[in-house]
Parts: structure tokens; C-alpha cells; sequence
């Protein structure tokens, strides 16, 4: 029997597999008996094995003496949000993101409303290895109560970190793919409140993800169909827990989840002039945006907690990852569907052209990803040849794996936090140069 993967991104596995029911709960036990406070929130996305889990999860909560407050289906941002509007101890997002159907996951927030930095979530580990866990008396256990419109506040962030009447004048039309998950929460209702007439799919909850839930090009052919056939200015698509934004132009092209934190970020330094910050895997399109606007970019290792906590450090207004994940603290500390959805409507409305337009106004680069199954082996021991067989680079990084980056492109390899897989970067002015890399460092591993 294999293992939880176990990282700052939370505990993830196959339910049943290397995610057993007593694993699962020893982790939220753990994870109660470091939390100081009443309450703890629990949310996350529609996958088939939710029911079971979370029902463990309020077991563990109520036996250590918390109030569960069950959110229910909600987009993982909002699990976060909500912890920080409610003043609680804490919150659970029971979702493994972009992970395949037959995987799950303990997502876990600080009061804050953020992931847990790697100091916390040592503490967590630490009290599942010793078992040492928070026990309550029968009159001091916890009780669930459920909060009715969860997504309410999150809304009222996004709406208000955009001009509505604007995007209502432009009289948008979008076609979006919510991946039978969390987005169909708030989605249909952020798009009604913007004045944007929208049409969707895949939003049926209660059966299994209709295409791979990462929202990757090569899955959006449904959405690609249907911007098509409906003429809609724009596609939409999101992972299963809302936390990343996919963008389809208007002629049916996905144009990759690159691009979407690229526009973002190129329309809100528009408005307000503050540092940018993104993960070393993030396009180098980015460094032109902060360089057209004269503000600095800083780079961070791959995960969500590493972005966030540079950015408040350095006082970011927008920053985030090149899996289309956007990042607006004034609406919440972690990627966010939403807002990015809220952004480029907002852009989009206010330049007047098309998302080709948008898009061909900010220089891109392509960029080719790919992964290779690493389980029983030693990453450690790849870089080092991985390095000698490619060019001597201008820069160099092993802050997150390896980083090598040349004149014109770079490349990352780095293990996942989140699959059992080594996971390969490469960036150029052309495809045939980053393809060139990948399958150098594909014969090696």
C-alpha cells in the first residue's frame, strides 16, 4: 500500500489506495489538536468519494471539541476567505484540485485564510506522528452547524475589486466549463452579478468529472465547440476546486493557462503600480509585463503558501502561478477562479477589442510542460545529469529543483508536491526549441 503525498499543499492520494479512511482522519485529528479557537470550516469540490470524507472530517472535528461549520460545495478560495471573515481556528478544503477523480485531499488554511506555512503545517505532521491529539469530554464535543450562502462574501470581494457598469455596457458574452465541480457555486452567479450573459457546461455535481480536470488545452475541446458555436466573446474554464482559470479567445483557441495570470496582471498594474509575484516556473512574459509597467517581479519555489507569503512581504497587489492561478489579496491569500474571471471581464471591457487582441498585445513565449513517473526514484539524483547534458546556462537556480534559464528560454525540473512524478519545464521563442529540452531531459529520466 503506497503512501499519501504529504507537502505544503496539503495531504493528497487515491481514496482507498494511498488515502485509507484511518489515514485520512489521523491527519485531521492532527491537524484539530494544533488549531486554538471553536471554530473550523469546512468546504470543498463534487468529487464522488466528498460524502465519506467529510463525514470524517466532522467525526474528528466534533471529537476534538470544534464546531464544524460545513460550507459544502464551495470553491477553495472560499473555504479561505471565509475563515479569515468568521474569525475561526481554522479551515479544511477536502479537494485534490487538479488531481484525477479517483484522488482526494486535506487542504488546510491558518486563521489567516491562508495555506498553512511549512512551519505550521510541520506541526501538523509532528502531532500525527506522535498521536498526541486534542480529546474532549462528552459534554465538551464539537457539533456541525451549516452557513448558508458561503460564497455571499466572496462575491461581494470580486464584484468590488471590479467597474461592473463598465463590463455591463460591454455586453459580454461567455461560454464556460465548469468541470462538474466547485465553480458551478459561484460562477453562474459572479457572471449574472457582472451583467455578463453566460452559458455553461459540465456542471452537473453529482457525476464524475466529464474531461481530465486540469484545464489544459487539450481538454477544452468541449469549450472550444461551444465558444464557437455560441459566438461568445470569451471561454472560461476551471478546475474542480475553482482555485485555476483556463482562457479560451473568441475564436475557440485556448491560449493557455499562462496567459491568464499574464493579462491579469498586465491589466491590474494598469491601475495600480505594485511589485508582481510568481513561482520560477511561471512564463517569462510576466518580467515583460513588470517591466512595461516599471515595477519589480520576484520569483518564488512552486506552491501557492510560497507565493503568498513573498507577496505580502514585498506588498503585492497581484501576483500568482503560471497553472492559472491568480492571486489578489484584497479579495483573498490564494489563487482565485473568480477573480481572474472578474479581471479579464473587466479588461476585456475596457479595451473594447477582442481576448486575441488582449492577448496579442502582451509578448508571449511558448511553453512546453511535461511529467514522468519518479515513484522509488531519486530526483536528487537526476538534476545533477539532467545539468550536464544540457547548455551551460546564464542562471541558475536550485531553490525548487533545478532552474536553468538561457538568452532565449529556460527550463524546470522539479518533483510534484502533488503526484508522484517529476514535472518538466521549458520555455523559448519557439516550439521547436522547448520541445528540443524536454526530450533531452525525457531520455534522461
Amino acid at each position: 500500500m503506497s503512501k499519501p503525498i504529504v507537502s505544503v499543499a496539503g495531504i493528497r492520494g487515491v481514496v482507498g489506495h494511498s488515502l485509507l479512511p484511518e489515514e485520512f482522519l489521523r491527519y485531521v485529528l492532527a491537524y484539530a489538536s494544533t488549531r486554538k479557537g471553536r471554530q473550523i470550516l469546512v468546504g470543498g469540490d463534487c468529487r464522488l468519494s466528498r460524502h465519506m470524507l467529510r463525514r470524517l472530517v466532522f467525526a474528528g472535528l466534533e471529537s476534538s471539541g470544534f464546531e464544524a461549520i460545513d460550507l459544502d460545495v464551495c470553491p477553495t478560495p472560499t473555504v479561505g476567505l471565509m475563515v479569515a471573515e468568521l474569525g475561526a481556528a481554522g479551515g479544511i478544503a477536502i479537494t485534490a484540485s487538479h488531481n484525477p477523480a479517483e484522488w482526494n485531499a486535506l487542504k488546510f488554511f491558518s486563521p489567516a485564510g491562508a495555506f498553512l506555512s511549512p512551519r505550521e503545517f510541520q506541526r501538523v505532521l509532528d502531532a500525527y506522528e506522535t498521536g498526541h491529539f486534542r480529546r474532549v469530554p462528552l459534554r465538551g464535543l464539537g457539533r456541525v452547524l451549516a452557513l448558508p450562502d458561503p460564497v455571499g462574501p466572496h462575491l461581494e470581494r470580486v464584484t468590488a475589486l471590479v467597474d461592473r457598469a463598465a463590463i455591463r455596457n460591454r455586453a459580454l458574452r461567455a461560454a464556460v466549463d465548469c468541470c462538474n465541480g466547485a465553480g458551478t457555486a459561484i460562477l453562474p452567479r459572479l457572471l449574472k452579478l457582472l451583467g455578463v450573459e453566460a452559458q455553461f457546461i459540465f456542471t452537473d455535481g453529482a457525476v464524475e468529472f466529464e474531461r481530465p480536470p486540469e484545464p489544459l488545452p487539450e481538454n477544452l475541446g468541449a469549450l472550444s465547440r461551444m465558444v464557437q458555436a455560441t459566438g461568445a466573446d470569451v471561454g472560461f474554464a476551471v478546475d474542480p476546486d475553482a482555485d485555476r482559470l483556463a482562457l479560451v479567445d473568441e475564436t475557440g483557441r485556448p491560449i493557455g493557462e499562462e496567459r491568464t495570470l499574464t493579462l491579469a496582471a498586465n491589466h491590474w498594474l494598469k491601475r495600480e503600480k505594485t511589485p508582481l509575484v510568481a513561482n520560477l516556473s511561471t512564463t517569462r512574459a510576466l518580467d515583460d509585463v513588470a517591466r512595461a509597467h516599471g515595477v519589480r517581479i520576484y520569483r518564488t519555489p512552486i506552491g501557492e503558501a510560497h507565493v503568498v507569503a513573498k507577496m505580502k512581504r514585498v506588498h503585492s497587489g497581484i501576483g500568482g502561478e503560471g497553472n492559472g492561478g491568480v492571486i489578489v489579496p484584497r479579495v483573498h491569500a490564494g489563487r482565485d477562479a473568480a477573480t481572474g474571471v472578474a479581471l479579464l471581464c473587466e479588461a476585456l471591457a475596457q479595451n473594447g477589442g477582442p481576448l486575441s487582441a488582449l492577448n496579442a498585445a502582451v509578448p508571449d513565449y511558448v511553453i512546453v510542460k511535461s511529467k514522468v513517473p519518479i515513484e522509488g526514484r531519486s530526483v536528487a539524483r537526476m538534476l545533477p545529469r539532467i545539468e550536464r547534458a544540457l547548455p551551460k546556462p546564464r542562471k541558475k537556480s536550485a531553490r525548487d529543483g533545478l532552474k536553468l534559464e538561457y538568452d532565449n528560454g529556460w527550463v524546470h525540473v522539479r518533483p510534484s508536491g502533488t503526484e508522484p512524478i517529476i514535472r518538466i519545464f521549458a520555455e523559448a521563442r519557439t516550439e521547436e526549441q522547448a520541445r528540443q529540452w524536454v526530450e533531452q531531459i525525457h531520455r534522461i529520466v
